[in-house]
């Protein structure tokens, strides 16, 4: 298919506002994703990172609907202008596949072992876009080969277990584009893959994205995999936002003082060879009863009393420039170049394979 330059609106297809995603368990209530609002273009490529822990996994089932039954949203997730907080279940049904799809990191518990690749491709087709079968499976051959899958045709009788993972993988964004979704999200999408595959998985993302002007969340907790392939950049840190604005300007000149641990702690190709890596200290607060104010403030020199006032850490509502909740920000000066922030360089022209 022919890359075409992703379609932007000013208006966001996927716009968050104060969500609020508490699950209750035995010993408590987990506040996974405590007052997040984000916004996200049709055609745009946004990326959240942080530890795991962090709550961007539960942010990204909060948007599809895919959380336990006894999990409580609220706030608003508007998609193309509709609340998903008060559409029904049979709109969701009508809108999975079709328009919003998600890629999890693990294949293996995505695709059924027990059925042919051929059924579990072509059956969103059937029924999302009222194909017949020979059609879908023409269509299914198609996308296969699309996302790198070799042999396409002799892949679509094979069983999950008998491909790879990177295999798998491609064979559940090809199970996610099926439909040419609106918004796609991919949760951790190489975890488990060897680092030439993710490589290859992330290049092809990036170019399915530019070549179907979709819009894109790419969530991960490694910094360099949204570096060069994502427009828009969300720091998270125990359930909330803490920092976002464009990716480039967030990996040169980051504010947040979390936001600059992470630079700080990622390996630089330029270091010092046997230099000791830099860690941030301690560990996440406990998500069943956070700090009432700043979430990192546990964790950072630069704290100080009324870094734990309540209130003090709320982000509130992006601006669309580049916004940090910190009330002793980093200084306005570009870091000294490592490998994310060097990875970064590539925004403006996009990876190798997607310009």
């Amino acid at each position: 298919m022919k890359t075409t330059a992703p379609i932007r609106t000013a208006e966001p297809l996927l716009e968050i506002n104060g969500l609020h995603t508490y699950i209750p368990t035995p010993t408590g209530v987990v506040r996974a994703v405590d007052d997040v609002s984000l916004g996200l273009r049709r055609g745009e490529a946004l990326g959240i990172v942080g530890e795991s822990g962090s709550g961007k996994s539960v942010l990204a089932r909060s948007v599809m609907g895919l959380l336990p039954p006894e999990a409580v949203r609220s706030g608003r997730i508007g998609f193309d202008g509709q609340d998903l907080l008060t559409a029904g279940r049979e709109r969701l049904h009508q809108l999975w596949g079709a328009r919003l799809a998600i890629v999890f990191q693990d294949p293996s518990r995505s695709l059924n072992p027990v059925v042919r690749v051929e059924r579990q491709l072509t059956e969103g087709m059937r029924r999302h876009l009222g194909l017949g079968r020979s059609e879908a499976r023409t269509r299914a051959v198609r996308l296969l080969a699309e996302v790198g899958v070799p042999d396409p045709e002799r892949r679509l009788s094979n069983y999950p277990g008998q491909m790879s993972g990177g295999m798998c993988q491609r064979v559940m964004i090809a199970v996610a584009l099926s439909c040419e979704p609106e918004l796609l999200i991919a949760d951790e999408p190489t975890t488990a893959l060897d680092v030439t595959v993710q490589r290859q998985i992330l290049d092809l993302l990036d170019r399915l994205r530019r070549a179907h002007g979709m819009a894109l969340l790419l969530i991960s907790h490694d910094l360099g995999v949204v570096a060069g392939r994502t427009e828009q950049l969300a720091v998270m840190y125990s359930g909330r936002v803490v920092e976002t604005g464009p990716t480039r300007a967030v990996f040169a000149h980051p504010r947040h003082r979390y936001t600059e641990a992470l630079l700080s702690a990622t390996p630089s190709l330029t270091a010092i060879r046997h230099s000791r890596l830099r860690v941030i200290p301690g560990s996440l607060p406990s998500m069943y009863n956070p700090p009432a104010g700043c979430r990192f403030a546990a964790r950072c020199a630069h704290a100080d009393d009324a870094c734990t006032e309540p209130g003090a850490g709320a982000l509130g509502a992006p601006t669309g420039g580049h916004d940090h909740s910190c009330r002793h920000p980093a200084p306005d000066v570009e870091l000294m170049p490592n490998g994310a922030a060097a990875a970064a360089q590539e925004q403006e022209g996009g990876s190798a394979d997607g310009r």
